[in-house]
């Protein structure tokens, strides 16, 4: 990449690494879009118990993409000492990351901050250097009532912070605003979609399995996803012998083992647990599918339904995060959280063939909402139109 010409620096809190490949993957996916307009350095700092050195740079370098990651070795869990050791680590990987960016001669034009926490923690660092505008992009559902997880005082100092000098936040979910406005956090908001690399995620016909095959995708985390609810909804199918498999992708090897032992638990014969796949892989199963299921408890704007959409699947969920406001009859089927008897009925009329859905309208709508060409787009009309 050229440094003559300003970069729109990401910092992300979560983004892949080699032993958490899918971690984080939709920072990647904007990073990506925004490149094909603008050029991009994504950095991010981890650390890891496999990590053979102190402070390792990894560079990786596509067109006008590049990351940028630092993996540090891990330290063991302490008592107070490590909390603080940890932090130390932690703001020394992105000072590294900076030097490299001097030593580089790299110009940036704005900062993009990736999920608030813990990455504004090193927002100092590059703000004060390269005295540019940062945005925000938020995803995490912390701020939610139904996740809860937005109670740490130190956390809410630094995200305080961090939006009361952002020149935007983009969000990803209206509720996911609603809850971010409720906690004090006010702000220059706009919605942002995900992206669907559409060149991965597209229809194909001649895949599709002859057995009506339904497909999951998620962490598998129990209080979000509702993986018990789900497998309760097809356990009630199979005992009214609906012809079908359940394909259920992702997950810990700990949380697969334990949902294989349960499915069998409670005589599911139809249902296998395939664990982590990459994004061709879970392409690959979408092509297959019939549909796909996502019964969540809360969401912000699920990725693998943009993704199951850009294939032609059809979405049976919960309404949940912005999918209310995206998916309407022609998408797929939308039931109230926890409710196994509206979701049972849904699928029991798609599996009778009663209610269809036409792969060209799911296609369509990703391609003017969630393709990197349209969402590439805004982030850099944004970032030429306020950092001009």
């Amino acid at each position: 990449m050229s440094q003559n010409k300003p970069v729109i620096l990401f910092l992300a809190s979560w983004y892949p690494t080699p032993q958490n490949k899918n971690h984080g993957i939709f920072i990647k996916n904007h990073a990506i879009a925004l490149s094909k307009h603008l050029p991009v350095i994504v950095v991010y700092a981890y650390s890891s118990a496999e990590a053979k050195n102190n402070f390792t740079i990894t560079k990786n370098k596509a067109g006008n993409f590049e990351e940028w990651v630092l993996e540090y070795k891990k330290i063991p869990d302490l008592p107070i000492v490590s909390a603080l050791f940890k932090f130390l680590r932690f703001k020394k990987a992105y000072k590294l990351l900076l030097q490299e960016l001097i030593k580089n001669n790299v110009s940036v034009k704005a900062i993009q901050l990736n999920v608030i926490f813990p990455a504004a923690i090193a927002l100092p660092i590059f703000k004060n250097h390269f005295k540019v505008p940062y945005t925000i992009l938020e995803h995490w559902s912390g701020y939610l009532p139904e996740d809860g997880n937005y109670n740490s005082a130190v956390q809410k100092k630094i995200t305080q912070q961090a939006i009361a000098s952002a020149s935007k936040i983009y969000y990803v979910s209206e509720k996911q605003k609603q809850a971010m406005l409720a906690h004090g956090l006010n702000g220059n908001y706009e919605l942002i979609y995900n992206v669907v690399d559409t060149n991965i995620f597209k229809e194909n016909k001649n895949l599709k399995s002859q057995k009506p095959l339904l497909l999951h995708v998620s962490s598998l985390i129990e209080k979000e996803k509702n993986i018990s609810g789900t497998l309760s909804v097809i356990q009630k199918l199979q005992n009214k012998n609906y012809q079908f498999d359940l394909i259920v992708v992702g997950g810990s090897e700990t949380l697969v083992s334990y949902y294989t032992e349960k499915a069998k638990q409670i005589g599911l014969t139809n249902t296998i647990f395939v664990g982590e796949k990459t994004q061709t892989e879970v392409a690959a199963y979408m092509q297959k599918a019939a549909a796909l299921i996502l019964f969540s408890n809360y969401e912000g704007m699920p990725v693998v339904v943009l993704e199951a959409l850009a294939t032609g699947l059809p979405v049976f969920a919960s309404k949940v995060g912005q999918l209310p406001n995206m998916i309407t009859n022609e998408l797929g089927k939308l039931v109230s959280v926890g409710n196994e008897t509206e979701l049972e009925n849904n699928l029991k009329e798609f599996l009778d063939g009663k209610i269809k859905f036409d792969p060209e309208k799911m296609i369509a709508f990703i391609s003017q909402n969630a393709s990197q060409e349209i969402v590439g787009k805004k982030l850099a009309e944004s970032y030429n139109s306020d950092c001009s």
